[in-house]
């Protein structure tokens, strides 16, 4: 924290020595865009937002054959972040720095070269999977995101990434390509391996109104329909944790493969978005064995898919639903958990300012039943 703090420091005296070389020609606050300005002569922009979700949860567990039923609630700051984006010299070099005050460490860390439709980025941020994780937590229509996401996302991990469009007439494509560590984020371990990761995007029908591609909910109201559909793969060699970028240190090292796709319409306030994913070993043994050559865990292989679908009134009221599963394929160490979802929320200013509710029915095969609800108040600025 106290380097961050640092950080945070030198990065106003920076700006503030910019200011006095220079005259600030614009200089702006706004909720959802942060504080922005920059020097006259065009060589240096920043953009400073900050978020926060508060959020109450309740959970009743139910009862079994072997336990009794048990209800528990908690109250806390799911996500606090503070981010600085910008460029430098010229606008083809952009930055981008987002810290996580409430688990205490830096998420992005990104320098970018952007130029006609390529962007060149260096650093450590979301590799291009799974369409519920490359989309913000500050943007989603319900609390948050699936339990398929949790299992089978890649989420952030170092490196390098190319990212480039085109269009084929009236179809845009999107292609994303990604070679990077492997071990994720907030591990200084070196990698015994690498990782590999490529995404295709079409979109046919042309582009979605107001960046609405990565936003969950209709609030553009889409006047025409509008649909994506993605494919992705990433194969991450040597692996020491047991979903790869993410989950637990396990006492061994295996290739990895991860193979999913998605699809996203939007028309006139409705939404609907499908994700599946699929990961395996591929010497086909998830198994990890003890020095007695006895199993001692496993790699976390299976396959899961998301359904969600919303619609906002034009009121700004939302309704949503969510079905979402998990299976993995040793249930003796992975539980297979398959969640029902009906939420609520309310924009007031977009996702910048906004509440939200839900109620989860949680189907846990090998353990008890739940129903979670939980209520969250969200505020960008």
């Amino acid at each position: 924290m106290r380097r961050f703090l640092l950080l945070i420091a030198l990065m106003v005296s920076v700006c503030y020595g910019s200011a006095e070389a220079q005259t600030i020609n614009d200089l702006s606050a706004q909720v959802g865009k942060g504080i922005r300005f920059k020097t006259d002569d065009d060589l240096f922009y920043l953009k400073f937002t900050t978020r926060i979700q508060t959020r109450w949860d309740f959970i009743h567990t139910m009862s079994n054959s072997t336990t009794d039923s048990e209800f528990e609630n908690k109250a806390w700051v799911k996500r606090a972040r503070l981010k600085f984006d910008g460029y430098f010299l010229n606008k083809h070099l952009v930055y981008k720095i987002e810290y996580d005050l409430a688990g205490g460490y830096v998420r992005d860390a990104l320098f970018k070269y952007k130029k006609n439709n390529i962007e060149l980025w260096f650093g450590q941020g979301k590799l291009p999977s799974n369409r519920e994780r490359v989309v913000s937590s500050g943007n989603m229509q319900l609390v948050d995101r699936s339990v398929f996401n949790k299992y089978y996302t890649l989420d952030r991990d170092a490196g390098i990434q190319l990212h480039h469009k085109f269009k084929i007439g009236n179809a845009l494509v999107y292609d994303r390509w990604a070679v990077t560590s492997g071990s994720g984020i907030r591990d200084n371990n070196y990698s015994p391996g690498i990782s590999l990761t490529g995404k295709l995007e079409v979109l046919p029908l042309g582009e979605f109104s107001k960046k609405g591609l990565y936003k969950s909910a209709d609030l553009a109201r889409e006047e025409k329909p509008k649909i994506a559909f993605a494919a992705f793969t990433n194969y991450n060699v040597d692996a020491y944790k047991d979903r790869g970028q993410l989950g637990t240190v396990i006492n061994g090292e295996a290739d990895l493969l991860n193979i999913g796709g998605d699809f996203l319409l939007k028309y006139r306030g409705y939404s609907l978005m499908i994700e599946a994913a699929n990961r395996s070993v591929t010497d086909d043994n998830e198994f990890v064995y003890d020095q007695d050559g006895e199993i001692a865990d496993a790699y976390y292989t299976g396959y899961g898919a998301n359904v969600q679908t919303g619609y906002l009134f034009k009121n700004n009221w939302e309704l949503s639903g969510r079905y979402s599963f998990t299976k993995p394929n040793e249930t003796e160490f992975h539980d297979e958990i398959t969640d029902y979802t009906l939420g609520v929320s309310k924009y007031i200013i977009g996702h910048n300012f906004k509440f939200q509710g839900d109620v989860t029915f949680r189907d846990n095969v090998m353990g008890q039943d739940q129903i979670i609800t939980r209520f969250q108040m969200e505020f960008q600025f």
